[in-house]
């Protein structure tokens, strides 16, 4: 059984708490944040009756029976700390983004490298029930080759949203607004089906947001065999709207709307597929993926084996958001 600790106690770590005191082979036995109240607050809400090490300093756990950390914190500090705990020969789960610059995803693959197999990411849409379908239709040639696709992110987050935090809305503890943050995985899913752009063209603006980030991005993107793919993210919605992603091939489509899919051939009549199971953890707009992500993770560590969602899987992603920033934004590399 692996003992698993999380630094940053914040609301995506819930998530990752409740995941692993559901596990028969994980046990997670310490909390990490500069605010004690916070993780104490965590304790209190989903291990209530364990025993549990704190602490505000994350490097008091390079000594401690720990097998596996789990990185919640704000972004900045995401590669930094990943870095030290794989050089101190712990395995690490973390949040997305991998990294907020370029220099730092170097210095996370060197770290990698040196440290492999021990490192993985919590794209948790990837392991959704409608994202998994959609791969089994374009596998069986469903909508045929794949020619291109779509994507839209709509969701609302006032200046209330950034106000109560110190690094949300700041450049160089976020690493920008909406791209980097809210819109990452639906640019992964995209990418995931199209594959690597030969060329990106984007723009962002902050159109309603008090913050020096962005709050909204789009980008036109185009591959080597002909592929072309729209990108559009905003914060600046009246509400958390369902997701759409939309996969083109010379026989039909695939949509995806929140969790609702359905395909459409040219030849035939359109066919939807059941919704996730019910329950999510979290919020609902987080996606269903969160615990197959988790353990999946954990089976890898056990059997030896590269995680799926390695360091290598979410490159492709990071370069696209790099590329958009510095077309964009030069001081994103700062």
């Amino acid at each position: 059984m692996k003992k698993a600790a999380i630094i940053g106690c914040g609301g995506i770590s819930r998530v990752h708490a409740w995941v692993l005191s559901n596990m028969e082979d994980a046990n997670l036995t310490a909390l990490c944040d500069i605010r004690p109240d916070k993780a104490r607050e965590l304790a209190r809400e989903q291990l209530e009756g364990k025993k549990i090490f704190f602490c505000e300093d994350y490097r008091e756990l390079f000594d401690k029976d720990v097998d596996v950390v789990h990185i919640c914190t704000p972004h900045y500090l995401h590669a930094p700390m990943a870095v030290e705990l794989l050089n101190h020969g712990k395995a690490v789960f973390m949040e997305k983004p991998c990294a907020i610059s370029t220099e730092q995803f170097e210095e996370l693959k060197k770290a990698d490298s040196a440290n492999p197999g021990k490192l993985g990411f919590c794209f948790q849409n990837r392991y959704n029930e409608s994202i998994r379908t959609m791969e089994k239709l374009v596998t069986d040639g469903e909508i045929g080759t794949v020619i291109g696709g779509r994507a839209f992110v709509t969701w609302k987050r006032d200046n209330d949203y950034y106000e109560v935090s110190d690094w949300k809305g700041r450049i160089d503890k976020e690493g920008g607004g909406v791209l980097i943050n809210q819109s990452i995985h639906t640019l992964d899913l995209l990418l995931k089906f199209l594959g690597e752009p030969e060329t990106v063209k984007a723009s962002i603006a902050n159109h309603h947001s008090d913050i020096e980030a962005e709050d909204t991005v789009e980008a036109w993107m185009s591959f080597r065999d002909g592929k072309r793919a729209c990108f559009y993210a905003s914060n600046g919605y009246v509400t958390d709207a369902p997701v759409f992603l939309e996969i083109q091939g010379t026989k039909g489509r695939l949509t995806m709307s929140g969790s609702n899919l359905a395909l459409w051939p040219d030849d035939g009549q359109p066919r939807t597929f059941s919704k996730e199971s019910a329950g999510s953890i979290g919020k609902v707009y987080w996606g269903n993926g969160h615990r197959a992500c988790i353990r999946d993770y954990y089976h890898c560590l056990e059997e030896g084996i590269s995680c799926r969602n390695n360091l290598a899987s979410v490159e492709r992603v990071f370069k696209v958001i790099m590329d958009i920033y510095g077309q964009t934004r030069k001081k994103i590399y700062k």
